[in-house]
């Protein structure tokens, strides 16, 4: 297994950008917030940090995967920590990460592909 920062880009190859290569139908979200954190990046909107704290994410990452998959962490699922995933790239992307509207909806209500439209700007 290969781990990049966000799950996206290698941090010592910034141009090459993977979406989608280890993982099945069930995080289609996930690879589609993807695609939209990697038109913000080639848009110019989001700047990545230094290779050093790059590689400190993905170890965290790569840390909390073991953890809790135990043995089988190779075949990492977003969907363990996929609001707070996503809530992650929000923010590299400049967008709220609370997409629900009101503090009830927000606490009670599950989100959805419908609360991640409209973060490409056009």
């Amino acid at each position: 297994m290969v781990n990049h920062y966000r799950q996206i880009i290698h941090p010592r190859i910034p141009q090459l950008a993977m979406i989608g290569y280890a993982e099945g139908i069930s995080n289609i979200v996930s690879n589609e917030m993807r695609c939209q954190w990697v038109a913000h990046f080639l848009d110019g909107n989001i700047e990545l940090p230094s290779i050093k704290e790059m590689e400190r994410d993905v170890k965290l990452w790569e840390d909390n995967m073991k953890q809790y998959s135990r043995k089988f962490y190779w075949r990492s699922c977003i969907v363990t920590c996929g609001i707070w995933y996503n809530d992650q790239l929000c923010r590299d992307m400049k967008c709220n990460p609370r997409r629900k509207k009101g503090l009830f909806a927000e606490l009670f209500e599950p989100y959805g592909p419908g609360d991640y439209n409209g973060l490409v700007h056009k």
